[in-house]
């Protein structure tokens, strides 16, 4: 077989293009397959569609944004499994609202939460909040005012069930080896993603404003640092979290393949090329990459006619 070498592999004197990226262009992702917004500018995008067409050096760290690629690499030894970041045995703690629940335990920073009607019944306090197993973007998500209307809930679509918590703001953060290294404010446009009441197959509407991650409360933080050392395993770890209306803290979900709007994909290369070379990135090379991430902030503001994304 034949294999396409790409140019910048030959560009020994930049540091860009010196981490794998492997995702699927059919997989959601927009940010990362949507022309000029991020991949093929300082990544080397491993997809469905070239991955049996370029010769892929094994000594590259990879970032895992979709397992069947990373699988099939490994599987033909093309990659190394210690360059992996977010290897795929460990993206399901991630994945799953069930496996989530069940790592972090009863964390007094996650909502009370148990597995089945009956124990939801006897051990959680109404309101409560019924997640589907799989699903994104709030669809799925029922809200239960009263035990009576548990008899219409059909046990094998929900996996889990958490007393519901009176939000007052809502955040994501992005993080790299316990480091935040990207935070939004999430502000809901729908009454689905303000109250989480509405119809099950509505999706749930936010608004994103990016902000500064100096500017991350001390609150925050101390949950970050400690639900990031819990998933340890999985270096590239996005959290969705929220402050009740009383102050306190707490963590929605987990997501080790977020969607990267504004610049957050050049914070990540940043950090997963420091990380695995063990040096910074050259002058020469941050300039670009400042180029790219004002490129990439200016399109997602147009995004949705400008809508949906805004800077704080």
């Amino acid at each position: 077989m034949k294999y396409l070498k790409l140019f910048e592999e030959f560009a020994n004197d930049s540091a860009l293009k010196k981490v794998y990226l492997a995702t699927r262009r059919d997989s959601g992702q927009r940010w990362w397959s949507y022309k000029g917004f991020a991949g093929d500018n300082f990544f080397i995008q491993v997809t469905e569609n070239n991955i049996d067409k370029i010769d892929i050096n094994p000594d590259y760290p990879i970032l895992n944004y979709h397992s069947s690629i990373i699988d099939q690499l490994l599987k033909e030894k093309r990659i190394k499994e210690e360059n992996v970041y977010n290897q795929s045995k460990h993206i399901s703690k991630s994945g799953s609202k069930e496996e989530f629940h069940k790592l972090v335990g009863e964390d007094e920073n996650i909502p009370k939460t148990v597995y089945s009607k009956n124990d939801a019944l006897e051990k959680l306090n109404f309101p409560i909040i019924a997640k589907p197993s799989k699903g994104h973007s709030g669809i799925g998500i029922q809200i239960i005012d009263k035990p009576d209307l548990m008899e219409d809930v059909d046990e094998k679509i929900f996996d889990t069930f958490s007393e519901y918590v009176d939000k007052a703001e809502e955040h994501r953060f992005i993080n790299f080896k316990g480091e935040p290294i990207f935070w939004m404010e999430r502000t809901p446009l729908n009454e689905k993603a303000k109250s989480g009441k509405g119809d099950a197959k509505e999706e749930m509407e936010f608004g994103y404003a990016k902000r500064n991650v100096k500017d991350i409360p001390k609150d925050y933080k101390k949950v970050l640092e400690k639900f990031c050392k819990i998933y340890e395993d999985l270096p590239y770890m996005c959290f969705d979290m929220m402050k009740s209306k009383d102050g306190k803290v707490y963590v929605i979900e987990s997501n080790a393949q977020p969607g990267v709007p504004f610049d957050s994909t050049v914070e990540a290369y940043k950090k997963i090329y420091e990380d695995f070379y063990g040096k910074p990135l050259d002058k020469d090379s941050l300039t670009k990459l400042d180029e790219y991430a004002k490129t990439m902030v200016e399109k997602t503001l147009k995004k949705d006619g400008g809508k949906r994304f805004s800077i704080k």
